[in-house]
């Protein structure tokens, strides 16, 4: 299930690429209509030209020629000229671009780096514990362009929370601690850009994060005590500062935490500051 869910985001993410139809459509057109009257003795008789624009489609030559013998041997001669080329552009797209085809700034596909401060707890605890406690993050990503976007990454976090377990004997009635897991997550969003190059996106996806290691703690938990591989579902939202990017995003842990059973989630807070290029 966690696969497939994940799968589902990831197909998401690599579909959003911006989609973008071209058609050309420029019309030109020059017709120009030459009689000229010659005489035997080469003079020029008259000369009218007519010069004129329209949309006809086609090349048409007319050519009458009339030679008269008599007193006046006069020649004549009538040519009738029509030259038209067509080129058609017309432009559909799902995102606005500049003459030359290039997206807005703020929509251009960019790869990126950031690094944060998250804020998490456990929930459906036996004895609850509210607060929450600060961990870190840094990762990287790829985020397509369009005003709906991809984006997946790799980031690695810190998740610190606060525990609380009943005491065993009669002087200890509870034992309270933190627990520090270290994750490697892979993140895949698809969002929407409003605005234009310091408008806001938002973003919603999900992550699949493999438990690497699990620090000190009082309870003597290892690493075969907690899932390992846990789905989490992601909702964002970030803003462009130029080259620089400010993202919030909120972390619902879909499985248990512990592997012994317990209904207990992980709820993440997090703040990135990051650069994209």
């Amino acid at each position: 299930m966690k696969k497939s869910v994940f799968a589902l985001c990831l197909l998401g993410a690599g579909a959003v690429y911006g989609q973008t139809m071209n058609s050309s459509t420029t019309t030109t057109t020059t017709t120009t209509y030459d009689s000229t009257n010659r005489a035997n003795n080469g003079a020029t008789m008259s000369t009218p030209m007519y010069n004129n624009n329209t949309s006809t489609t086609g090349t048409t030559t007319y050519d009458n020629g009339m030679n008269n013998t008599g007193s006046s041997d006069m020649n004549s001669r009538n040519s009738y000229n029509s030259t038209t080329t067509t080129t058609t552009t017309t432009d559909y797209s799902s995102d606005s671009k500049d003459r030359n085809g290039t997206r807005a700034d703020g929509k251009q596909g960019r790869f990126g780096i950031y690094a944060g401060v998250n804020f998490s707890r456990f929930i459906n605890e036996p004895i609850p514990d509210n607060a929450y406690r600060a961990g870190w993050q840094a990762g990287l990503y790829g985020r397509s362009g369009g005003t709906v976007f991809g984006q997946i990454g790799l980031e690695y976090r810190n998740s610190t929370s606060n525990l609380i377990r009943s005491g065993s004997g009669t002087t200890v009635s509870e034992v309270r601690g933190k627990i520090d897991q270290h994750f490697l997550a892979i993140p895949a969003y698809v969002g929407l850009r409003i605005g234009g190059v310091a408008g806001l996106r938002i973003q919603a996806g999900a992550e699949l994060a493999s438990l690497v290691a699990i620090g000190n703690n009082n309870f003597q938990l290892g690493k075969d005590d907690l899932n390992r591989t846990i789905l989490n579902g992601l909702v964002g939202a970030g803003i462009n500062l130029g080259p620089l990017t400010l993202d919030a995003v909120y972390n619902h842990g879909f499985a248990n935490v512990f592997d012994n059973g317990a209904d207990t989630k992980r709820r993440i807070l997090a703040f990135n500051l990051g650069f994209r290029f």
